[in-house]
């Protein structure tokens, strides 16, 4: 043991010297194999930027003055899902005689969408009074009186006119989550108050986008195949088709879709995945950049889930879906996310994803910089992942090099005043390509790559 000791004594200046050399050559170098791995193309590319992930639901004070404007604006939020829900309860909404307090917060929600050129999607639902918490005496459609309902329509069109709602950037999301208990009638009762609704508001205005059925489902279901038969037989066809993720995977969803469409001979505008994101461990940091890269790869309009109830931490008025730790814009790991997002410009990467990671690459000829923002579903591989980048344009060395800034996103419910650095250095570019490794030891975190000359 002694002699072993004095063997390891002198050999560590020398292996000390090594390890440096390693770390100064390629400071990627893992001690241990990876567990799953990317590959970043720079040679295919096209697309400028759209932010298409970064929606919420709710998340601001309920005059929609808070938390600041600059939260929103720094992230460049592109859809807000909203309709007073929580608003009055247990008697709020329309069918509760509440609906100019829901009213009200939806316009002024509008009002701040339009400054960062969001889009509104308006649940009719949350109007009504079904939010999942207040009572709900009657629904649409009750003993086959479809009056209160068609008043109800009508007194919306009405409001949406008199506050210059009319635009394609208000989205009309009929009713939310029919398949669960925010529907409380049977499916027959549910397609009939989508035909009319449909046929009332788009009489009414036209060019209207109207999207659906924002299921608690994902397209394999057979309810949603259902809804696809009625509204193509009843000529109710939505602009845009809607679903949930909770948990789910927009992009093998949306080619689900996508056959469901074809099969029928039907079309619609896009699709929009207006909750995504489980409560608990897909709102961390991790899973969100994956859910990112994820409705990025399907062209998918995405909406973040928000799990809060009025009068609880955190609140449904709050938070931005917990992003913040409260909103006076404290922001957490995950707004972080989205802010290395919205920091990407220049043309869209390809990348090939592991088996539980992925990621959303940019490079920008013009600013010499690829920004790329990387993340793991809920549960994924932990240790050493690859990301390897191939056909480096010509544009981005310095003198056979290039720089390589690693930032990490931390899992915490706490105030992140920024992202983490975890190495800022030189890497020399071999064969057109470097490699990048990541000690990936906690799935909720996500990483951010920026390379620069």
């Amino acid at each position: 043991m002694l002699a072993r000791s004095i063997r390891k004594a002198r050999l560590l200046p020398a292996l000390a010297a090594l390890v440096t050399l390693v770390v100064l050559v390629q400071p990627s170098t893992p001690a241990f194999a990876a567990v799953d791995s990317m590959t970043v193309n720079f040679a295919l590319f096209g697309g400028t930027p759209t932010y298409r992930a970064s929606g919420f639901i709710y998340g601001t004070s309920t005059n929609a003055s808070s938390p600041p404007l600059s939260t929103t604006d720094q992230i460049k939020v592109k859809i807000m899902r909203a309709g007073g829900s929580q608003i009055g309860c247990p008697n709020g909404g329309w069918v509760n005689g509440g609906y100019t307090a829901r009213w009200n917060f939806m316009r002024a929600y509008y009002n701040r969408a339009q400054r960062t050129g969001a889009r509104v999607e308006m649940l009719l639902s949350g109007l009504w009074g079904s939010d999942g918490v207040c009572n709900v005496p009657r629904w649409p459609g009750d003993n086959g009186n479809w009056t209160d309902y068609t008043n109800f329509v009508n007194r919306i069109i009405a409001d949406v006119r008199a506050a210059g709602m009319t635009g394609s950037n208000v989205r009309w999301d009929m009713w939310n989550e029919p398949n669960i208990f925010f529907w409380g009638r049977s499916q027959a009762q549910y397609f009939e108050m989508i035909r009319r609704g449909t046929q009332l508001v788009r009489a009414a205005l036209p060019g209207v986008v109207v999207m659906g059925p924002s299921c608690a489902c994902g397209p394999a279901n057979g309810w949603f195949a259902q809804y696809l038969d009625y509204v193509r037989a009843n000529n109710v066809v939505p602009n845009i088709l809607s679903w949930h993720a909770l948990p789910g995977d927009p992009a093998s969803d949306a080619a689900t879709a996508n056959n469901l469409l074809a099969a029928r001979g039907m079309s619609v505008q896009g699709f929009s995945v207006n909750e995504y994101g489980a409560f608990g461990a897909e709102q961390q940091p991790g899973p969100s950049a994956w859910y990112i890269s994820r409705l990025e790869r399907c062209n998918c309009d995405g909406a973040r889930a928000n799990w809060g109830n009025v009068g609880q931490t955190p609140s449904l008025y709050d938070t931005l879906g917990w992003l913040t730790t409260s909103n006076v814009g404290q922001t957490m790991g995950q707004w972080w996310v989205y802010k290395r997002y919205a920091d990407q410009s220049g043309q869209r990467t390809n990348i090939t994803p592991g088996s539980s990671h992925d990621g959303i690459v940019f490079q920008d000829s013009g600013a010499r910089r690829s920004l790329a923002v990387y993340g793991a579903r809920a549960g994924g591989a932990q240790g050493a992942i690859d990301i390897r980048y191939n056909n480096i344009p010509s544009w981005l060395p310095t003198n056979g090099s290039v720089n390589v800034l690693v930032e990490r996103m931390p899992s915490t419910n706490a105030f992140v005043s920024a992202p983490t650095v975890v190495t800022n250095s030189r890497f020399t570019v071999s064969g057109n390509s470097i490699l990048v490794t990541i000690n990936w030891t906690n799935a909720n975190d996500a990483y951010a790559i920026t390379l620069t000359p």
